[in-house]
């Protein structure tokens, strides 16, 4: 399975991958709280693409998940106790990381964490952050395993969720 930047013309592709992971996180008990075109936006999706932000893994039948690698960070990490002060330029978020249902428990999503991690370092960046919404025990498993450690609990504001709380993660490198 091959990790790629996705390409722009393969953004309806992309859009409809995070609908079906969408459709399919809707009928699990640990969902991420998605909604179509609201987390993540088609806005966002085409500006990641753009920016060679948006990775895919793809399969014989199409992408077997995505994610979206920067440093834009959401309103409610800045007072954060993060182990490592890291200015914008020098720390990777993963967001939208979705792996499709035929690809559970395969190791996809620890490939495209250790993807991101690469990613991370490859730009001598200090951190890898993300944030997991409470009570997700698929994602709060995941990334302790990629030595992640859990930083605190703050309530962020999502358009898909709105208030909610949210557990932070940090990988220092």
């Amino acid at each position: 399975m091959k990790i790629r930047q996705a390409k722009t013309e393969e953004f309806e592709a992309v859009r409809s991958f995070y609908h079906k992971m969408t459709d399919w996180l809707d009928t699990v008990q640990y969902g991420p709280g998605w909604k179509k075109d609201i987390y993540p936006s088609p806005e966002d999706l085409m500006s990641a693409i753009s920016g060679g932000e948006l990775w895919v893994a793809e399969s014989e039948n199409g992408f077997a998940a995505a994610m979206i690698v920067n440093s834009l960070a959401v309103e409610g990490y800045e007072n954060a106790a993060w182990r490592v002060n890291c200015g914008e330029n020098e720390v990777s978020l993963i967001h939208a990381l979705g792996v499709m249902p035929e690809f559970q428990r395969k190791g996809v999503s620890s490939r495209m964490v250790e993807h991101a991690i690469g990613l991370a370092r490859s730009k001598n960046h200090k951190a890898v952050r993300l944030d997991v919404l409470e009570g997700n025990l698929p994602a709060e498993k995941l990334y302790p395993k990629h030595g992640f450690e859990y930083i605190e609990t703050v309530n962020i504001f999502y358009e898909d969720t709105g208030w909610a709380n949210y557990e932070l993660f940090e990988l220092v490198l």
